[in-house]
């Protein structure tokens, strides 16, 4: 890493000189910039506003080409003109936002979110039904070690996928506790990749990325699907949008008399039920691709190296757009569609979170929110939760968090 990444000074005055770029071009009215900015609870009103623009708006300060079309969005995420990294392998605006998360390894001519494009842990069907029994028997544990009150994100979302990748990935049992801290340290590497994060943070998730990376350097293997630069990246991609999933399918399901009620009768119905979470409120909202050549998008020009952000939260509530069928008829999210969110992470993100809710609509049917949930500021990809306080009620039906 260059001295602007590992002086704190130095540091400090680019992540807020990128700041406050941010702001001034959202003051001038760029709805892309106040979406990366994140300081509302709901971008819906910024998202729709690129929507009016047209198909593609281009966000000048940014230097991004814009989508929340959802016909378009699909076409660009299932298109291998665009890739995650630019021709000469480098990440957009790497001048101006810190590496984040796998970034701080070796560099390579070719990656691809990080990682080299064949190293990527291939998590397969059978494996999916091992990060499920996995996520289950976690769940199972947390939840037996908590009181009657606690908060959902700090005491069972931020460990459960840590724990769950420890034992997928086989490390140590006297490595896994400084897995799952150093994980915490990394939980802002997606967001972070678009919008500049504080000092503190930055300066934390660059170390524990570090660190990370080495501890699975002493485990597995330098090369393959289970290298530990693969591991790094499948753990990064998974952590923060699973707790988020999570999070956000406990909101929806309290949005609806009789929903959780519901789904703790037939709790088999949780893949069911995170796959519509997934559609309604995606734990990756905006999705990052660059162009490997000259493209038109609904007739504007976007050159080589041209950067293109996907709206997957926007794109999945156009009316004209239904959920692509797979073969057991469940919609499959724009989310999880060829490279987006690259397909392992997605279906680990997936059949944790499934595994994780069927246990908790088992195990807790009383459960209940608490309090108001609190969002993260400046997490414009994952919009997740800073806290979300529930509480084992015993009785009665579920109240919206903002009605506690």
């Amino acid at each position: 890493m260059t001295a602007q990444w590992t002086i704190p000074s130095a540091l400090g005055r680019r992540l807020q000189r990128t700041y406050v770029g941010y702001w001034f071009a959202g003051t001038h009215g760029d709805p892309y910039a106040l979406i990366l900015r994140a300081q509302r609870d709901d971008t819906t009103p910024y998202e729709e506003e690129v929507r009016a623009r047209g198909p593609v708006f281009r966000s000048e300060v940014l230097d991004t080409w814009v989508i929340a079309d959802g016909a378009l969005a699909r076409s660009v995420l299932t298109d291998a003109r665009f890739g995650a990294l630019t021709r000469a392998g480098g990440r957009h605006r790497a001048e101006l936002l810190p590496p984040a998360g796998p970034e701080t390894g070796p560099a390579r001519a070719r990656e691809h979110g990080g990682v080299s494009a064949g190293a990527e842990p291939a998590v397969s069907a059978q494996d999916e039904v091992a990060v499920e029994a996995i996520a289950e028997q976690v769940s199972r544990t947390l939840l037996g070690g908590l009181g009657a009150g606690f908060d959902l994100v700090a005491d069972f979302t931020r460990r459960l996928p840590a724990q769950v990748l420890a034992e997928f990935l086989g490390l140590p049992a006297a490595r896994r506790g400084r897995f799952e801290e150093l994980l915490a340290g990394c939980a802002r590497s997606l967001d972070s990749r678009l919008c500049p994060q504080t000092l503190d943070i930055t300066r934390t998730g660059l170390g524990a990325a570090a660190e990370l990376r080495d501890l699975l350097a002493r485990h597995l293997g330098d090369g393959g699907p289970r290298s530990a630069q693969a591991a790094l990246a499948l753990a990064v991609e998974v952590a923060a949008p699973a707790g988020a999933l999570i999070c956000n399918t406990f909101e929806v399901l309290g949005s609806s008399p009789g929903q959780w009620d519901a789904l703790c009768r037939n709790p088999d119905q949780a893949d069911a039920v995170i796959s519509e979470t997934w559609w309604r409120r995606p734990p990756v909202r905006v999705e990052s691709r660059i162009a490997q050549q000259g493209v038109e998008l609904a007739g504007v020009p976007i050159p080589a190296d041209g950067h293109v952000a996907i709206l997957v939260a926007a794109a999945q509530r156009d009316p004209a757009v239904t959920p692509a069928p797979t073969e057991n008829g469940t919609g499959v999210p724009l989310g999880l569609l060829g490279e987006a969110h690259s397909t392992s992470a997605a279906r680990t993100v997936r059949a944790l979170s499934r595994g994780a809710l069927r246990v908790l609509a088992q195990e807790a049917p009383d459960l209940r929110p608490s309090g108001t949930a609190v969002r993260l500021r400046r997490a414009p990809v994952t919009l997740g939760h800073a806290r979300l306080p529930v509480a084992r009620t015993g009785s009665g039906a579920l109240t919206h968090p903002g009605a506690a």
